[in-house]
């Protein structure tokens, strides 16, 4: 899942070709992602571990240009519109707090507390260390007391998923792929990571946009 935004009225020289059938129109689909790609303000593009920090970021410290609405719009993929006076705003907001040294602060600030999360029970195995499915990974005599080879066979974990497991690769990631058989996982905030040359970047694209659509 990713959130593509789209400047409004992008500033350029160059008239923003019609879109085309992105299908069956391989010159005009090069042609307007070559637009899209050298226009300032005209795209960008986070995945949601990476758009959910920035957003909450510029919900915390453009609350006063940005509505409720807004921000509550801003975390979903709802189409909704932030108006060119207020991207130039946001825009102007982040280049005071880039020059006060805030973004740097924020970053550090968010890696130290990414440190101090507790890991969390993997969900694959339920914390046990062996996934369903895996069961004698440790040696091939062990395996074959649970599975009918050594070689990829199907077979289903708790849940009903099917897993296409053979005993080298169960072997591999001791029991189970999710935690590699500690039983335990990165805590699942710290897959949200806080980057200033992120913010940095959609500052630029902002200032540049025209107002712009949040999809």
């Amino acid at each position: 899942m990713g959130f593509d935004l789209y400047g409004i009225k992008p500033e350029s020289d160059i008239p923003k070709p019609d879109e085309p059938d992105f299908g069956n129109d391989k010159e005009g689909t090069k042609a307007y992602f070559a637009w899209q790609n050298n226009t300032p303000g005209a795209y960008f593009r986070n995945n949601v571990w990476y758009w959910r920090p920035l957003w909450e970021f510029i919900s915390d410290n453009c609350a006063d240009i940005i509505t409720e609405k807004d921000i509550e719009n801003g975390a979903s993929n709802s189409a909704h519109k932030i108006c060119k006076t207020k991207a130039r705003r946001i825009a102007a907001r982040i280049r005071r707090l880039d020059k006060e040294g805030a973004l740097d602060i924020k970053s550090s600030s968010h890696k130290e507390h990414i440190k101090t999360l507790p890991q969390e029970e993997c969900n694959l195995c339920r914390g046990t260390g062996t996934r369903e499915g895996m069961e004698g990974w440790q040696s091939q005599e062990q395996w074959l007391r649970s599975h009918k080879s050594l070689e990829r066979v199907p077979e289903k974990d708790y849940e009903g998923v099917l897993l296409n497991v053979s005993w080298e690769w169960a072997n591999e990631l001791n029991g189970c792929n999710g935690c590699k058989g500690t039983g335990k996982v990165e805590n699942f905030q710290s897959h949200y990571p806080f980057d200033a040359d992120n913010v940095r970047e959609f500052g630029k694209f902002c200032d540049k946009s025209g107002g712009f659509e949040i999809c």
